[in-house]
């Protein structure tokens, strides 16, 4: 307001005007810049935090997905081996698990595996295959000798603790609290 005042000793009414009417309209340009400048950012943000809203909705689906199929997996294998260990005990297993010499759920355990291999990652895939590869050679010294049964159990226990680690890696379910 002084600068005006000043400005009105020096020069010309009309001059001072146009400079007050020049300061007023870069002024107005300045707000408007600003203003727009701020709602494309607003907007840029709304987007990008829309594309991670709906990229975590899609990781948690995954993980979800993926939970289901792990323990899914462990538990075929499991009965797997529990039914061979029936059959080296002579006891009778359920009609349909083993027709000829194909173990039914093993042969689905496999083809699963295949199907859902991207799903369920290279880890869990590779464990998983580990494992039913390990009951389809047991089911072959199920009956042969306990020497050999009981060293395909210890390797048992092994995988099933890869498969603790790396399900504790892939899920930090132990860090859950209630």
């Amino acid at each position: 307001m002084t600068q005006l005042l000043d400005w009105l000793t020096h020069y010309s009414p009309l001059v001072v005007l146009l400079l007050a009417v020049a300061a007023a309209l870069l002024f107005l340009i300045k707000l408007i810049v600003e203003k727009s400048i701020a709602a494309e950012f607003e907007h840029k943000a709304k987007v990008f935090e829309l594309l991670l809203t709906r990229r975590s909705a899609f990781e948690e689906k995954v993980l979800l997905d993926r939970f289901a199929l792990v323990t899914g997996f462990s538990s075929q294998l499991e009965l797997v081996m529990t039914q061979l260990n029936r059959i080296r005990s002579g006891q009778p297993v359920p009609d349909g698990f083993m027709t000829q010499q194909e173990i039914v759920p093993l042969t689905q355990v496999f083809i699963d595996l295949e199907v859902q291999r991207l799903l369920l990652g290279e880890d869990f895939h590779r464990v998983f295959t580990q494992q039913a590869l390990l009951a389809l050679s047991s089911a072959n010294i199920a009956k042969a000798n306990k020497e050999a049964w009981c060293q395909a159990g210890e390797q048992w226990g092994l995988l099933r603790q890869e498969l603790r680690q790396t399900l504790e890696a892939a899920f930090s379910v132990s860090n859950i609290r209630w």
